[in-house]
């Protein structure tokens, strides 16, 4: 079977889909009666859809003993596979690639532009939702800000967000640019950040953004805290 149609299958069933985006998120080793209690599931069927998504290598297992005696058991993990489906085939990596690779020729003068063209993209898509919703940034509520930050945060591919009064933290477990931010994680950074930053400021004033962790410095999430005043 063609490989993206294989990957399609397997991801259409909502789910296996669904089973996929918990084990990327709890960010741990899971096993088949994990996920049958946490689904509801029979064991068996648990275990039917944990081996269709390593087929695809979205996932994969390891046998490990549970210090409990006995055989040692299966438990599921999530690869760094990176599912791109598009028909036909292009190939979006490879383009940025060599854009990220021609700023960086740049020197600081091309992590300026791209951190510049990565602020008004974020201006961008907060203008574009504001205007496909008929809203009016100027008579916008505080209350309704937030909520279109909530809104937004599935586009942003926020993975967790708190919000306290002036205050928001957030966090990725998975980075949307990973694969090229390994070619120049300050570069790739930067324009991940700027995007997020333009995307707040326009709708409120910016006091502080800030992001306290990266994980291309080892740690578990990117997390950021921004505080605004209105």
């Amino acid at each position: 079977m063609d490989p993206t149609l294989k990957i399609t299958g397997v991801l259409s069933d909502p789910t296996r889909y669904s089973i996929y985006q918990y084990v990327c998120e709890t960010k741990r080793e899971v096993s088949v009666q994990n996920i049958a209690d946490e689904f509801d599931l029979h064991p068996n069927v648990a275990r039917l859809h944990l081996s269709k998504l390593e087929e695809i290598r979205v996932l994969h297992s390891e046998l490990k003993k549970t210090g409990k005696g006995g055989r040692p058991g299966k438990l599921y993990f999530s690869s760094d596979e990176v599912v791109q489906l598009s028909f036909p085939k292009r190939d979006f990596a490879a383009l940025s690639e060599v854009a990220i690779r021609s700023l960086m020729k740049l020197g600081q003068t091309g992590y300026n532009i791209l951190v510049e063209t990565g602020y008004e993209y974020g201006q961008e898509m907060v203008k574009e939702y504001l205007q496909s919703h008929r809203l009016e940034l100027s008579i916008l509520t505080k209350a309704e800000k937030l909520k279109m930050i909530l809104e937004l945060a599935n586009s942003l591919e926020f993975n967790s967000m708190d919000l306290q009064s002036n205050q928001f933290s957030f966090q990725y477990h998975h980075c949307p640019f990973k694969e090229t931010a390994l070619i120049e994680p300050a570069f790739v950074c930067g324009l991940h950040n700027s995007i997020l930053k333009g995307g707040f400021e326009i709708l409120f004033n910016v006091e502080e953004f800030k992001q306290e962790e990266s994980m291309l410095n080892q740690c578990s999430t990117c997390s950021y805290h921004v505080i605004v005043t209105n």
